[in-house]
């Protein structure tokens, strides 16, 4: 019996220092795990955001609510920037790149350049969008408004493209206004010549008329539009355009020449004192004149014995006759004999000038100029050129 005894303590103490034993093998094993994961999660930070990641943490007893807690020790923000680009996640990458401090801004600067650049070539209306979310956030980042105008070029948006630029200049990057004006000049250019090659002629004329308001390489817009009347034969707007820039350092010369060939080209109008521009109304043409510091637009009308005026537009005129009957192609319509005191156009002026006053109703017109004007001078309308030539008789 006591042999029996003895025999089982020894087993009893036996077996509990194998359990000790495989006890102490395990324990480095699980620590060699943990220590295996954190050399893997800095090793390839791209396994954060894996569901390899997670079942890994949970084997290892790491609860997945951890998760972001090992991410921002972990993986450095900007390679989490780069991984969100590299994917595609802008959105994201903004997020992050929000938070970040300023004395990384460079860096991050410059991998928002880059994959702009990869972009555009990839997606390019989707490098659009992103590129001006971010000059939202970013508007005086100069390289990055570069590369939109470059982008706005590619694609033939000549007008997005322009006005990116000028708002750069107004921006005041003082080292940056000459490379700035250049391209001004030079998107302009591949514009103008867009605009002639499509035959939008109308859009081109108000195109330059708008820069040369906007005061912005002034010069430029002013030659290229008198360039285009002088094509047109709008010598008389060409004219008052060029001498403008008689005396301007870059096209002074140039625009001196052009008015010396203009005048060989009006050489067989010499003998009229007035040349007025006209304006085209569909098949017919206007002229811009003053009653009585009132402005006003005339149709043209040689078949028009009398000028009939708007009776909203002269209503303070004096009247000499209550009671005139008009024949219209809508039947007779009453009307007015006014005088106004004074009628003038381009530099001249008629004294004493008689108008009907009716309710005429016309787009683009108050009234007719007619023969009671036209009467009192040799004229001629030149249609080609657009102008009205006149002489006093």
């Amino acid at each position: 019996m006591f042999n029996l005894l003895v025999a089982l303590c020894l087993g009893l103490i036996i077996g509990w220092s194998l359990h000790s034993f495989f006890i102490q093998l395990n324990e480095p094993n699980i620590l060699n795990n943990k220590m295996s994961l954190t050399m893997a999660l800095e090793k390839n930070s791209s396994l954060l955001n894996s569901s390899l990641l997670k079942k890994v943490m949970v084997k290892t007893d790491v609860k997945e609510k951890n998760i972001k807690e090992i991410t921002q020790k972990v993986i450095p923000p900007i390679d989490a920037f780069s991984t969100l680009l590299d994917r595609g996640l802008f959105s994201d990458a903004i997020a992050i790149y929000l938070k970040s401090s300023k004395k990384n801004l460079p860096l991050y600067h410059s991998k928002f350049l880059n994959y702009f650049k990869t972009k555009s070539l990839k997606e390019p209306s989707l490098a659009i969008q992103e590129m001006l979310k971010f000059s939202e956030i970013e508007p005086e980042h100069y390289q990055v408004s570069l590369l939109l105008v470059e982008i706005y070029e590619r694609r033939e948006n000549f007008k997005e493209a322009i006005g990116l630029i000028v708002e750069l200049i107004e921006s005041n990057f003082d080292d940056k206004v000459k490379e700035l004006n250049q391209k001004l000049i030079s998107s302009s250019q591949k514009y103008i010549k867009s605009l002639k090659k499509s035959n939008e002629i109308h859009t081109l004329i108000v195109f330059l008329e708008e820069q040369i308001e906007l005061g912005i390489q002034t010069p430029f817009y002013t030659y290229t539009l008198a360039e285009h009347y002088i094509k047109l034969k709008k010598y008389l707007l060409a004219t008052e355009l060029l001498k403008e820039l008689e005396f301007d350092e870059n096209y002074g010369e140039k625009s001196k020449n052009l008015l010396v060939s203009i005048e060989k080209k009006r050489e067989t109008n010499k003998e009229y004192d007035y040349a007025l521009p006209l304006n085209k109304e569909g098949e017919h043409f206007t002229i811009d004149v003053t009653i009585e510091d009132t402005p006003l637009t005339l149709l043209l009308d040689t078949g028009a014995t009398l000028t009939v005026i708007n009776e909203e537009k002269i209503s303070s005129l004096e009247i000499l006759n209550e009671n005139i009957m008009l024949n219209t192609a809508g039947g007779e319509i009453n009307a007015q004999l006014k005088q106004a005191d004074s009628l003038k156009v381009g530099g001249l002026e008629i004294m004493k000038f008689q108008v009907i006053s009716s309710p005429f109703q016309q787009e683009n017109a108050d009234g007719l100029l007619g023969m009671n004007f036209f009467k009192k001078f040799k004229f001629k309308i030149n249609q080609e050129e657009e102008v009205l030539y006149l002489s006093r008789r």
